[in-house]
């Protein structure tokens, strides 16, 4: 690995990260206070969605027995918006660390250097490791913290510390999904209309599946059916060895990209 390209690698990330960080961060300070308050008006919230059609509370995850627990709301509708914007956020850094620079025709001038084509790859998967890392890790700590500040009923530490998980490992899938496809197209405009269309396919299609019998195969091909958000706070229980698969299927990817990435011809 060589420093001075990593440390060049995330002088280009960091501030775009750090962005996204406080977007996750500003999220959570919104969500979990508002969570506590529905929570304590949850007689009020159960009629209401008592009296919303089956098809409609299905659609948007919403469950009666989620919204009585204190990691419920968050954990159901928050988390599910934290799944799509983190595939959104590992979308656009690998457009960042691969696609545009083969349209700028930067990766060209750094494959001409006395660096070989392995250790460039290898840093610039350090460089997004690190800022996937540093994204999530602020982001668990500030969702303990909001519990631990706003929350006024009991509720289990774990399941937090699972959300997190669950986030990393929905952000490592796509920066894996997206490499690949960056190397593939060399194009930032085709890496994140392919993978917005998988993400768009693996989340509602995880939605209908759930709602309409006959579609019910879709979520096998989903990751989001692996790691749940309901049964995770109605079970209490965090599916780690779910997440550890989909993590190492994600570095596979990865290290199939690497052999991509060692032979394919840069488009001039």
């Amino acid at each position: 690995m060589n420093f001075n390209l990593l440390k060049k690698e995330i002088k280009f990330t960091y501030k775009s990260s750090i962005l996204w960080t406080l977007l996750f961060v500003l999220f959570t300070s919104m969500y979990i206070p508002i969570s506590n308050q529905l929570l304590s008006q949850s007689g009020d919230l159960l009629k209401f969605i008592n009296n919303m059609p089956r098809f409609l509370l299905e659609s948007f995850n919403f469950n009666e027995q989620v919204f009585t627990k204190p990691e419920g709301i968050f954990g159901s509708e928050g988390m599910s918006f934290v799944y799509i914007l983190g595939a959104v956020f590992a979308t656009m850094l690998i457009s960042n660390v691969f696609a545009r620079e083969y349209e700028k025709g930067t990766i060209e001038y750094l494959c001409v250097k006395p660096i070989s084509r392995s250790t460039l790859y290898i840093t610039k998967f350090i460089n997004i490791i690190i800022n996937i890392l540093f994204l999530n890790i602020i982001f668990t700590i500030s969702v303990v913290s909001m519990y631990a500040i706003f929350m006024e009923y009991e509720y289990n530490p774990e399941i937090l510390i699972g959300f997190g998980i669950y986030s990393f490992t929905v952000q490592i899938f796509f920066s894996s999904l997206s490499v690949i496809i960056s190397i593939l197209t060399q194009n930032s405009s085709s890496n994140m209309g392919f993978s917005f269309a998988i993400l768009i396919f693996m989340s509602f299609g995880d939605t209908m599946a759930n709602i309409i019998d006959a579609t019910s195969w879709i979520k096998y091909f989903s990751i989001f059916h692996y790691i749940p958000l309901t049964e995770t706070v109605l079970e209490e229980k965090i599916f780690w060895i779910n997440s550890i698969i989909i993590i190492l299927i994600s570095l596979g990817i990865y290290y199939f990209s690497y052999y991509l990435f060692k032979n394919k011809d840069i488009n001039i």
